[in-house]
């Protein structure tokens, strides 16, 4: 009986060791990150601009944001100690930082050392952005232009912002022409 205990045992640890080995893989199959949606941050960022992931800045420029909302970007959004309480939360637990690897971890490179608070000014959304100035044939961009995610990222609300999926007549099949 001892030996008959001991391999179903042995069994059983292997079976929840395989189930968590898949889980993680899973989390981060293909280099992709899981958006977890939260659906107050939605209604009230996203009642006027596109509900960024959370994983497209780090957790100092969501805290200067979340604390500024007096003045965000020349309006007035401010909500309810409360409610910001919990999208500050949500926008800390799910931020762009180093452990999470994924396809948004490639933002981290050459962060400035003051937080900014657009996603348009982080490094690595500008040097991802470049081959659309020559594209365009323009010198830079107005304030604003890029703003609009899914005006090319049709699939942006899902967080899906790969060059594959951008909306015809825009990405890397046309660059150049």
């Amino acid at each position: 009986m001892n030996k008959m205990q001991g391999w179903g045992g042995g069994l059983a640890l292997t079976i929840i060791w395989l189930f968590a080995i898949y889980g993680t893989a899973q989390e981060v199959q293909a280099g992709e990150f899981k958006y977890i949606k939260n659906s107050l941050y939605i209604a009230e960022c996203g009642a006027c601009h596109l509900a960024y992931p959370p994983q497209l800045l780090p957790e100092s420029s969501w805290v200067q944001i979340m604390s500024g909302l007096d003045d965000h970007f020349g309006e007035n959004a401010e909500i309810d100690s409360e409610t910001n309480t919990k999208i500050s939360a949500y926008l800390r637990q799910y931020k762009l930082g180093n452990n999470q690897p994924n396809t948004m971890s490639k933002m981290m490179r050459d962060l400035p050392i003051k937080a900014t608070l657009r996603i348009t000014d982080m490094p690595s959304f500008i040097d991802t952005h470049t081959p659309v100035l020559e594209q365009l044939e323009m010198t830079s961009f107005p304030e604003g232009y890029l703003s609009p995610c899914a005006d090319c990222h049709r699939q942006a609300a899902s967080a899906l912002f790969d060059k594959e999926l951008l909306h015809p007549g825009y990405g890397p099949s046309v660059w150049g022409r």
